[in-house]
Order: structure tokens, then C-alpha cells, then sequence
């Protein structure tokens, strides 16, 4: 059992009997206790404690509909060291990583050079996202590292960012007791538990008191997150992943190319990701948006499950290397490219281009202007036809009020009373990249759309422009924001992709039109009728 807790930290992939790679997802953390069940009862795997010494790996078998109760017996958190990053580039870009750690070292830095991401064979493709991260200034906390990376990006205008590094992993005991609340053993680290037959049923019980529940097939693993607390982590098959996350992530209503379109860059997301984020954790991704949305196997839709099998296997390559196929809800009529959202380097397949049929001219967002004649104009974009759109989607408005944008200012850096927002830099899209925050007492610099639109109150897109209303002593009393689109606009536009099915497109040409010059590859497995 001590390997699987190494299994959980590694960036390893493993596969199952037919091939099919098998990721770990963070289903739930911060866990006070948790419950399973299953209707076929439950296989439960675990080393006892045995005060101290070397702990015997045992087994426990519990009858149909009988309740496990996991809580920590005593845990400590994972220790971690957080740095400024500084630049990230591909793991064959030696002479580039040696390039910028002696720029950053002739300006008096010391550079700290990590690697992430795994690297694997399949049907005779080389799925390798491995990354440098080239980092400076090791501190304790994320708070302070931000700081750095504000006080960085200001002095040298590059793009910074926080990379955290596991130091010490997280680990205590587990108290193992039935329904009744009778005691059934103590495990150290890691309690593995399978369903005789069918799912396990799943209550995760937050420190508040809040639960949540839902249903995983697979194996679950319940362990310690970074804080010490409980987490559940499921290990699955990604095509049975799939048919949890496809429905979670778009309606299963929708057209049926539209689903295979989604079930293909779903898939990519999954291996681009692996090994490149979650350093801190004992799972490869996470449940929740900041990887993709999935709801276990209980959100599974026959219609979303079709497109998954339809697809089985499918990505998408361009010059030989995996697409990461990134997606968001609307583009507002315009997509984005990935390295104006992120500090990752350019990808030929991610460019932001108009969201309409090919051949139509059309006047383009200026990436360094105003962009107000872009959204007044009745763009023929096909997530502003598609059945999905709806108001306030495609184009929206918000209005900040002006004490509430100090106070979210001020969480960052207090700056005094907000007097004005000025819009830096845009990408090629019109979206943000660059924002100033001039206050009666300071400045604020924000890089990266995703935290301008939090910083100004969660907006739906960095695609805006502003009006400030002012009082008769020409103080902002509330800030206007016209803007398009929801997400960050790179790769495919959900919304759009169901336009383009609805106009008659296939999921390979929608494909097409959001990663241009990609094509699809089957790595493993016949495509199920």
C-alpha cells in the first residue's frame, strides 16, 4: 500500500487490460470524514497501524449496503516551497531553458529549474507535454509569491507566475468504522476501496458540516490533501472518465456532433494535462473547472456516452506533438491565442481567429484599441446562432460599484479609492492581458485575463470595454462593462461548436475550424458502433 500513496504523487500513467490509460481525479478535499457504500458491498485494502512499526497490509470485505465511515486519526499537512515563475518552456528547448536562467542570473536571480509532465507510447504516438519551469525567489506562502510575481512582471515586463513544490507529502492515520460508529481498524496514509459489483456511493462530510455525494466507479482512494484534512481521489479508466465529465461539461442535449466534438478535446485536455498540474496532490486532476468538470459515474448520459465511444481514443496532433485542446463556453465571435491567456509558449493550433464560415471578410477586433465597434456589430459569429446562446452570453453588461471594486482591489494591494482602469494590452481577441488600477494611494499592475476578470468582479470575459460613472466631484460611483463572450475564448467555443453542428458541419470539420491544421489520431482501441 505504500506504493499506491507513491502512485498518487507520481506523474506516472498506468493501463488497464485493454489499454486504456487510468488517471487519478481529486473528487473532494478539505474533508472532515467520509462515508461509502456499495449495493454489492465493498473490498477495502489499507495497512494497519501498529504504533509506530513496520504496518501489515490487510484486507476487510463489508456485506451489500453496509457503511464505511473514514475519519483522520491524527494527520500532518504537506510542507511546501512556493517560487516565482518566471518562464516555461518544452522539455526539448535546452538551449532556451540555458538561455533564460543566465538572463535571469546576470540580473542578480538564482534560478531554480523544475520539470512536470509525463511522457508516454501509444499506437505509435509519443504523447509527451513534459515542461521546464524555470522559477526565483523561494518563499513560504503563495501570498508572497504573487507579490513577487507582480513585483517582477512591473520590472521586467514578463510574464510571472506562482509554482508551488511539494517538500514533504502530507500523511497520518485513518480511523475505519461501520455504520454504527464501532471500530473496524486503523490504516496509516491511504485506505483503497473497490465495489464488489456496480459503483460506490460517496459522502464526502466538509468541516462545516456540508456533504456531497455522488457515485464513482473504480477504484477510490481516500488520503490526506495538503492541509492534513481528507480528500477522495478516484482512479479510472479515461473513457469511463469521459462519460462522467462529456454531460458535466456541455448539455447532453445538444447536437450529436457537437458531443463528439467535446468528447475529443476532452479527451486531449485529459493527456495535456497530466503530470502538469496538481504538484502539490495526490491526484493527476481535479473534479472541478480548473481541469474539467466531472460529476462520477451518476451524471453518466447515454446520448454524451454515445460521442465518447464514437471517439474512443481520439485527439488531436499537429506536426507531430498532442494538441492541447482547450475549450470555453462563447468566444464572443473572436477566439484567442493561448499564449496571450497563459505563460505557456505559442501552439500553431491555438491562434484566435474569427468564429464564422470561412471566406466571410470581416472587420477584426484591434488587439491594441478599443474594441466598442467589434462588440455593437451584428457579428455572423456561429455561437451568436447557435440554439445555446442566449442573453447575456454572446454580449453582456456589468456594472461594479465603486466601493466593492476598492474592496476587491484591495485583497491584492490596497491602492486608496479606484480612479480609473486602463486596459494595457489586448490580445488578438480584444480580451485583456495587461490592467492598470490607478487608486488615491498607489498603482495595481494585473497580468492574465483570468485574473482581471476575478479582480473586477468575476466578468465573464476579459473581452470589455468601460464607462466610469462619476459624481459632481468627479469621484467613480460604478464602473460599466460592455463585453462578449464567456471563458477565456482559446481553442473551441462550446457554443459555437453546436452552431456549426446545427449548420450542417461534422465533429472533424468543427474540429478543424478551432485547431486549425490539427488532425485527428485514434490512439488506442476500435471505434465502438
Amino acid at each position: 500500500m505504500g506504493q499506491q500513496v507513491d502512485l498518487l504523487y507520481a506523474s506516472q500513467v498506468h493501463f488497464d487490460s485493454a489499454g486504456v490509460p487510468q488517471v487519478t481525479i481529486g473528487m473532494a478535499e478539505g474533508l472532515q470524514g467520509v462515508e461509502l457504500s456499495a449495493a454489492g458491498g465493498l473490498s477495502i485494502e489499507f495497512v494497519e497501524d501498529a504504533g509506530g512499526v513496520a504496518g501489515v497490509e490487510k484486507k476487510l470485505r463489508l456485506p451489500a449496503a453496509a457503511r464505511l465511515i473514514v475519519s483522520s486519526a491524527g494527520a500532518h499537512p504537506a510542507e511546501v516551497a512556493y517560487y516565482c515563475g518566471v518562464q516555461r518552456l518544452p522539455y526539448g528547448k535546452r538551449r532556451e531553458v540555458e538561455q533564460q536562467r543566465r538572463w535571469w542570473s546576470q540580473r542578480g536571480e538564482q534560478v531554480s529549474i523544475f520539470e512536470t509532465g509525463s511522457v508516454l507510447g501509444l499506437a505509435g504516438q509519443v504523447i509527451d507535454n513534459r515542461t521546464f519551469i524555470l522559477a526565483v525567489r523561494r518563499v513560504d506562502t503563495a501570498e508572497q509569491a504573487a507579490a513577487t510575481a507582480r513585483e517582477l512582471f512591473s520590472a521586467t515586463g514578463r510574464k510571472t507566475f506562482v509554482h508551488a513544490h511539494l517538500l514533504r507529502r502530507p500523511g497520518g492515520l485513518l480511523d475505519l468504522r461501520d455504520a454504527d460508529g464501532l471500530p473496524l481498524a486503523r490504516a496509516r496514509d491511504l485506505v483503497l476501496v473497490r465495489a464488489v459489483a456496480a459503483e460506490v456511493a460517496v459522502v464526502a462530510v466538509a468541516g462545516d458540516g456540508g456533504r456531497r455525494s455522488f457515485s464513482l466507479a473504480g477504484e477510490v482512494l481516500i488520503t490526506f490533501d495538503r492541509t492534513g484534512k481528507l480528500v477522495v481521489v478516484n482512479r479510472i479508466g479515461i473513457e469511463k472518465l469521459l462519460a462522467g465529465l462529456v454531460p458535466a461539461e456541455i448539455s447532453a442535449q445538444v447536437h450529436p456532433q457537437a458531443l463528439r466534438a467535446q468528447a475529443v478535446v476532452a479527451r486531449g485536455e485529459v493527456f495535456a494535462k497530466l503530470g502538469a498540474r496538481h504538484f502539490l496532490d495526490p491526484y493527476l486532476l481535479c473534479a472541478s473547472t480548473h481541469c474539467q468538470v466531472y460529476g462520477g459515474s451518476g451524471v453518466e448520459n447515454e446520448r454524451a456516452s454515445a460521442a465518447v465511444r464514437a471517439t474512443r481514443g481520439e485527439i488531436l496532433f499537429l506536426n507531430g506533438k498532442l494538441v492541447d485542446t482547450v475549450y470555453s463556453a462563447s468566444c464572443g465571435g473572436h477566439g484567442e491565442n493561448n499564449d496571450d491567456v497563459w505563460s505557456d509558449p505559442p501552439s500553431p493550433a491555438l491562434r484566435g481567429h474569427p468564429d464564422v464560415a470561412a471566406g466571410l471578410t470581416l472587420l477584426l477586433p484591434p488587439a491594441d484599441e478599443d474594441p466598442r465597434a467589434w462588440l455593437e456589430a451584428e457579428v455572423p459569429a456561429f455561437c451568436r446562432r447557435s440554439s445555446l446562446n442566449r442573453p447575456g452570453i454572446f454580449r453582456w453588461e456589468k456594472v461594479v460599484d465603486a466601493r466593492k471594486l476598492e474592496e476587491l482591489v484591495a485583497e491584492v494591494k490596497p491602492v486608496g479609492k479606484v480612479m480609473a482602469l486602463q486596459v494595457l494590452e489586448r490580445g488578438v481577441s480584444g480580451r485583456a492581458k495587461v490592467l492598470r488600477v490607478v487608486g488615491t494611494r498607489g498603482e495595481l499592475v494585473i497580468q492574465r485575463e483570468l485574473a482581471i476578470r476575478r479582480l473586477l468582479g468575476g466578468l465573464k470575459s476579459a473581452l470589455f470595454v468601460l464607462q466610469v460613472e462619476r459624481d459632481a466631484q468627479q469621484l467613480p460611483v460604478a464602473f460599466h462593462f460592455l463585453g462578449g463572450g464567456w471563458g477565456h475564448g482559446v481553442g473551441l467555443c462550446q457554443i459555437g461548436a453546436v452552431g456549426m453542428a446545427e449548420a450542417g458541419y461534422d465533429y472533424r470539420a468543427i474540429l478543424a475550424h478551432y485547431y486549425g491544421g490539427a488532425r485527428v489520431v485514434r490512439l488506442y482501441g476500435n471505434r465502438s458502433p
